[in-house]
């Protein structure tokens, strides 16, 4: 008997037929994409913040790593710049948001033009905290992901100071520490008898949450400017730590340590005794003059600490 064997031609017409029926049963039964799923993210949007222009040209001359990245207090001007990965066909419509707590943005919306990746907006905060981060959102679009600044310090008060060979005393709150109280519990006040070399800032505001050294209430004071060549440890400047007696009321003077750091970044760290009143140590960059430290006649502190260096202080 003959028997007819499909040619290989055949055969292989009719594998890639049921291979073909198969992919196409598998592409019915396939489960359907979830309702509401979001789409793969065509960019993602990033935000900086920076000092204000003319505050910093105020401050031209001061050593650079004195100066925060973001220079600012309540109601004071800095920029943002909201940032796009990679450019749109239509305009971009953000808007901006803290992060977390309860204060607001002066600029709470700003658009990306077509065909751009960022933009930059005068901006400011109502709300002294130690760490403002500032969230950006596309509005109308799913397609964009969001994204937020880094951490940044919004001093309660800032004060900008003329330089210059006159002595320069002044409180960090612009009232000459006037302020202090249970609410406002610590303030320094500067006192530099050879003056600066370039204009001055003096920024009071609430400690970094979580930081050692950063007890509940506190606040630290900052001082930055040009004192390169005008103070020696023989002839430091001083800061005076007011500290109300709601917070530094129990103990004798010695009982309390002045936390000091010379930059914007560093750590604060315990300022040492002086080895003799109105002089810094050889080894030293500050130290707390306890000899010339007090209680005023309400039982506030006066700590006094020497320093030849711009300074950020608390106790």
């Amino acid at each position: 008997m003959f028997q007819h064997f499909p040619s290989r031609a055949l055969r292989a017409r009719v594998v890639l037929a049921i291979l073909s029926a198969l992919a196409l049963l598998g592409a019915l039964f396939a489960a359907p994409a979830p309702a509401g799923a979001s789409p793969t993210p065509t960019a993602t949007l990033s935000v900086s913040a920076s000092t204000d222009p003319v505050l910093l040209a105020a401050l031209n001359g001061a050593p650079g790593a004195s100066i925060p990245t973001v220079l600012t207090a309540v109601n004071v001007q800095f920029e943002a710049t909201v940032s796009l990965s990679s450019a749109q066909n239509k305009d971009t419509t953000v808007a901006l948001s803290p992060r977390s707590g309860v204060g607001r943005l002066s600029t709470t919306q700003v658009v990306i033009p077509a065909n751009t990746t960022s933009v930059t907006v005068d901006e400011k905060y109502d709300t002294a905290t130690s760490a403002l981060q500032i969230h950006a959102e596309a509005i109308n679009s799913n397609k964009i992901a969001s994204g937020n600044s880094a951490a940044f310090r919004v001093e309660s008060s800032l004060s900008v100071l003329a330089g210059g060979s006159s002595p320069l005393t002044a409180g960090a709150d612009g009232a000459g520490c006037t302020t202090v109280g249970p609410a406002n519990p610590i303030c320094g006040i500067v006192d530099l008898p050879n003056g600066t070399t370039t204009n001055a800032v003096m920024t009071i505001g609430p400690c970094n949450a979580g930081t050692p050294h950063c007890h509940t209430g506190n606040t630290v004071t900052q001082f930055i400017a040009g004192m390169t060549g005008l103070y020696t440890r023989a002839d430091p400047a001083r800061m005076t730590l007011v500290c109300d007696k709601s917070l530094c009321g129990k103990g004798g003077v010695p009982h309390y340590t002045a936390q000091w750091a010379q930059s914007a970044t560093d750590p604060l760290t315990a300022a040492p005794a002086c080895p003799s009143k109105g002089v810094i140590g050889a080894d030293q960059d500050f130290c707390t003059d306890y000899v010339s430290s007090s209680r005023d006649n309400a039982g506030d502190l006066l700590l006094v600490v020497l320093f030849a260096k711009d300074v950020r202080g608390t106790i």
